[in-house]
């Protein structure tokens, strides 16, 4: 099979029709495609390995005309020191015309001329305060300090994963200390039992944490999974939900603009370096190496999307999305609306059910 433009594929139609047909015998794919972001799902094709052997999965040839140290100070768009690697049948003399011809669009040249995955600039969070996120320690543990877990319940349909972070809060810092993602079930009950172990897990993983009040933030958009989650889990010691008072419900209830602000808020936030997260092994999670891997790679997707307006009578629309190549991102909207919720809170002041 000769799949063309790759990168550009459906991933439905990827993983329903042409995954599918690798399971015939002999069967062979050659995917060929200019590189796009460097998160799609035809660039995380290079780096998959088999689980048994450590090898990779697919043979990939990668030809690029950016050298090492460009890459490294941030402009292969204007390298010139591959060019001996041009192809045969392309001239090196077109290229640097090319270049010069398309010099205000310098992802094009990484991706097109250079061989390069780019990521567009609508990206939300830069590359480097999301390492910086990961890089720097996080501030210690405080005795009987709230702990907010802010959960997304799936209502997004089968593109979504039930997912919920949990943090801390000190001195305008943010600190990431643990968290879980359900896939493939939107079973209610599998969905609390989840919540009340980990609640139970952060008690026993820290001893300063044994009286915390633990504070839960619903996501209610679309129906009453937040009200669902208070008569699960109401049982539980120093367990509170928070409350919208004016309109007497649990939960809360979120709309573009309210992403925007917390999308700003978090990437200010990032910026300041007002944000960590604890190391796997302090991490509590049932898989903390795969939590810190989803959270990392969602936060590069998460982009800026435009739809372009019909007619003159609409306006051009943009939104905040993960789900780009098959990608979710569930686990940095908790971050980001948990963020925003309880800076809020701590502000005007905060309506806990049964509190």
């Amino acid at each position: 099979m000769i799949l063309e433009e790759a990168a550009y594929c459906d991933p439905g139609f990827f993983y329903e029709t042409v995954a599918p047909l690798l399971l015939i015998g002999r069967t062979s794919l050659l995917a060929i495609s200019t590189l796009t972001s460097s998160h799609n799902f035809y660039s995380r094709l290079f780096k998959m390995k088999d689980h048994n052997t450590g090898r990779p999965i697919f043979h990939s040839t990668q030809i690029q005309l950016a050298c090492a140290t460009c890459i490294s100070e941030g402009v292969p768009e204007k390298c010139v020191h591959m060019l001996h690697l041009v192809p045969s049948w392309q001239s090196s003399t077109r290229h640097e015309r090319l270049k010069v011809v398309m010099e205000d669009r310098p992802d094009l040249i990484k991706s097109e001329l250079a061989g390069l995955a780019f990521d567009g600039e609508q990206s939300i969070f830069r590359e480097a305060d999301i390492e910086r996120l990961f890089a720097q320690p996080p501030y210690p543990s405080h005795l009987s300090e709230d702990l907010f877990i802010m959960i997304d319940p799936a209502a997004g349909g089968p593109s979504s994963d039930y997912a919920f972070l949990t943090f801390c809060r000190y001195r305008g810092m943010v600190r990431l200390v643990g968290g879980e993602v359900l896939s493939g079930s939107k079973d209610p009950q599998r969905q609390f039992d989840l919540v009340a172990d980990h609640i139970e897990r952060l008690r026993r993983s820290n001893h300063l944490w044994i009286n915390s009040r633990i504070i839960i933030y619903v996501e209610r958009n679309l129906g009453h999974e937040a009200e669902h989650h208070r008569y699960a889990l109401q049982h539980l010691r120093n367990t509170y939900f928070r409350e919208d008072a004016k309109a007497g419900r649990v939960g809360i209830l979120t709309t573009e603009n309210i992403k925007h602000g917390a999308a700003t808020l978090l990437n200010i936030m990032l910026r300041e370096n007002r944000v960590s997260i604890e190391p796997e092994p302090s991490f509590v999670s049932r898989n903390p190496h795969d939590y810190h891997l989803r959270l990392r790679e969602q936060l590069g997707m998460y982009s800026y999307t435009f739809k372009e307006a019909q007619d003159t009578f609409q306006k051009t629309r943009i939104a905040l999305s993960g789900k780009i190549g098959g990608s979710k991102d569930d686990i940095v909207i908790c971050l980001q609306l948990g963020v925003f919720f309880s800076d809020y809170d701590a502000q005007y002041g905060i309506h806990l059910h049964g509190l």
